[in-house]
């Protein structure tokens, strides 16, 4: 039933009604850069627009990707090594106890990602506070990106849901997933795992060249007839495989 409604949600682009959400911070995260971090934040946000779910968008991307995007909708943040900086991103964790925050990181911030988290004793805040953080974490195949989030494993632990998005857009064949990502380390962390679907990569390289949100992508005129039809299919797909991971109206709504 869940899955259902997911695929409707693109057929009716975006609805007046307003759906309150969770306290909870969605991190669209991994320590290799190009790998699809800020196309998640995307297409959740679109999600969310499109469905009527009440959020927070963030963008700690100095190039704001996100931001671009969604200009009207996403806000910044830094994160700093620097102790006198922390009160920039304190303020995602005040968003979070009002509603769902998703926030794009980029490749580059690890440190200063991990200083703010311990600084302020993060993780633990937002257990006390019922803000449930959740860790998406983007794959290709590279040993990068593996190596990359055992460190987020060892750092979080079990502190935080994590999900692993294998991005078949970036890469089809997966020969060193299962040396990484073990069956014991699955059932350890209770590891979710999500296949992103490809957009057509002459769809995808417009969508990035011009910073499109999806929104604007379903109407643009640039594309042609088979294009456009293909991005709604891909969006379906896209918010189905979402929703495997819980990302749906009824998992993200308040009280549920």
């Amino acid at each position: 039933m869940a899955r259902a409604k997911q695929s409707q949600v693109v057929e009716s682009e975006q609805t007046d009604a307003i759906v309150p959400t969770r306290p909870a911070i969605h991190l669209s995260n991994c320590k290799k850069g190009g790998v699809g971090k800020t196309l998640l934040s995307k297409l959740k946000a679109a999600y969310c627009l499109e469905a009527g779910l009440d959020c927070y968008a963030v963008d700690a991307d100095r190039q704001e990707s996100f931001i671009k995007a969604y200009p009207q909708f996403v806000q910044p943040t830094r994160f700093s090594e620097l102790d006198r900086h922390l009160k920039i991103p304190d303020r995602i964790l005040d968003l979070a106890l009002e509603k769902l925050v998703l926030l794009d990181l980029p490749g580059n911030v690890e440190e200063g990602f991990n200083h703010w988290l311990n600084a302020g004793d993060i993780l633990a805040a937002a257990i006390d506070l019922g803000v449930e953080i959740q860790n998406w974490y983007l794959l290709d195949d590279s040993q990068e990106c593996y190596e990359g989030f055992l460190r987020t494993l060892e750092f979080m632990q079990d502190k935080v849901k994590h999900i692993l998005v294998r991005n078949l857009g970036k890469c089809e064949e997966w020969d060193s997933f299962n040396s990484f990502i073990t069956p014991q380390l699955l059932q350890q962390f209770d590891l979710r795992v999500i296949d992103l679907p490809k957009l057509r990569e002459d769809t995808a390289t417009e969508i990035y060249k011009n910073t499109l949100s999806f929104t604007e992508a379903r109407r643009y005129k640039g594309f042609s007839t088979a294009q456009l039809a293909g991005l709604r299919a891909y969006l379906r797909r896209a918010y189905d495989v979402l929703a495997m991971a819980n990302f749906s109206v009824e998992n993200l709504r308040a009280n549920n």
